[in-house]
C-alpha cells in the first residue's frame, strides 16, 4: 500500500506539479440547476423518442412482450433515467464543484445506464420507428454480409474491452481531465466517448454466450478484468499523497472537505463501481455453469453454452 501511494501521482500519467499549475476558477458558487444544454437533450431524446415509439409500432402490431419484452423496455427506461440523472439533473452542475461528485457521476454513465440501455435491444426498437421507406433499406445494409463481419469484429469482446479500458484511464489522467474541466467540448467527448464505449463494452460481454466458443465465459473473464483494473485506478486515485486535478485543488472546498479528502472519496466511488462487474460476472458465471450443475438423472444430454450437447454425469 505504501509503494502505492508512493507512484499513485506517476502512474496516473504525469500529474503536473501543484506548486506551478495555473490558477484555476472558484466553483464552489457553481448553481445547482438542471442542464437544459440542446447538445445533451436533443440526443436524448430522440433517441428516447425513437426507442419508445419502436416499441408501440412493434407491440401494436405483434402484441405486447413481442419483438421487445417488456422487461427490456422496462430496462431502457430505468438506464435512461440514470443517463439524465448523470447528464440533465443538477448533478451536472456539482460535478463542477466536487471531484467525488463528478466521478459519481462517471460511474452512473458507465456502469448503470451504459449496462441497462445494452440491454435494451435498442436496434430493433428504433429501426421498427423508422418509416418503411428508410427501415427496409438500412434493415438490409445492416444484415448485409460485410457489414456483419465488420460488427462482429468490432463488437467483439477483448476489442470492446480493450477500448473501452483505454478510454476510462485516458480520461482520468490529469491532463485530459482538467482539459474537459476547461472545455465544454472537450467535456462533451468525454462523456460521449466513455458512455458510448461502454454501451459497446456491456452490450458485447452480455451477448458473447451465441457468438464465441467460449459461449459466457469470454463475457465472465471482460467483467472481471475491468473490475480488477478499473479498480486499480480508483486504489491509485485514493491513495495518492497530493491532488491530483488543479482545478479541484484550486477550488473553495465543497461540503468541507479539502481537495485531497473529496480526491480519495471520488476514488472510493470508483472502487464501488467495481460491485457492478463483480455483480454482473457473477450472474454471467451462473449462467455459464448452469448446464453443468443441472440434474442429470433424466439421462438427457445437456446443451451447453456453446450450443455443443454433453453427456449426463454418471
Amino acid at each position: 500500500m505504501w509503494i502505492l501511494s508512493r507512484i499513485a501521482p506517476f502512474l496516473v500519467l504525469a500529474v503536473p506539479a501543484q506548486a506551478h499549475a495555473p490558477a484555476a476558477p472558484d466553483h464552489s458558487h457553481v448553481a445547482w440547476t438542471w442542464n437544459a444544454d440542446p447538445v445533451v437533450l436533443v440526443p436524448a431524446l430522440t433517441f428516447g423518442l425513437l426507442y419508445a415509439v419502436g416499441v408501440a409500432r412493434l407491440w401494436s402490431r405483434a402484441g405486447v412482450g413481442r419483438g421487445v419484452p417488456v422487461w427490456r423496455a422496462l430496462v431502457c427506461a430505468t438506464g435512461f433515467a440514470a443517463l439524465g440523472t448523470a447528464l440533465i439533473s443538477p448533478l451536472d452542475a456539482a460535478a463542477d464543484v466536487s471531484f467525488a461528485l463528478h466521478m459519481a457521476q462517471h460511474m452512473l454513465l458507465i456502469v448503470v445506464a451504459a449496462p441497462l440501455i445494452a440491454l435494451a435491444n435498442g436496434g430493433v426498437a428504433m429501426l421498427s420507428a423508422l418509416p418503411g421507406r428508410l427501415r427496409v433499406p438500412l434493415g438490409r445494409a445492416v444484415a448485409s454480409p460485410g457489414l456483419r463481419r465488420l460488427r462482429i469484429w468490432l463488437f467483439a469482446v477483448p476489442v470492446t474491452t480493450a477500448v473501452h479500458g483505454v478510454v476510462v484511464w485516458l480520461w482520468h489522467a490529469p491532463a485530459l481531465y482538467e482539459a474537459a474541466l476547461a472545455d465544454p467540448l472537450v467535456h462533451y467527448l468525454e462523456h460521449l466517448t466513455m458512455f458510448g464505449t461502454a454501451v459497446l463494452f456491456w452490450w458485447s460481454v452480455t451477448t458473447a454466450w451465441w457468438r464465441t466458443p467460449l459461449g459466457h465465459g469470454a463475457g465472465v473473464g471482460a467483467l472481471f478484468l475491468t473490475m480488477v483494473h478499473s479498480g486499480l485506478l480508483g486504489i491509485l486515485i485514493t491513495l495518492a499523497s497530493l491532488p491530483l486535478y488543479p482545478s479541484y485543488a484550486a477550488a473553495a472546498p465543497f461540503a468541507s472537505l479539502s481537495p485531497l479528502e473529496d480526491q480519495q472519496v471520488a476514488g472510493i466511488v470508483m472502487l464501488s463501481g467495481g460491485f457492478a462487474y463483480l455483480a454482473a460476472g457473477l450472474a454471467l458465471l451462473a449462467l455459464w455453469l448452469a448446464p453443468a450443475l443441472r440434474d442429470p438423472a433424466s439421462g438427457a444430454p445437456v446443451r451447453t453454452a456453446a450450443g455443443t450437447a454433453a453427456a449426463p454425469h454418471r
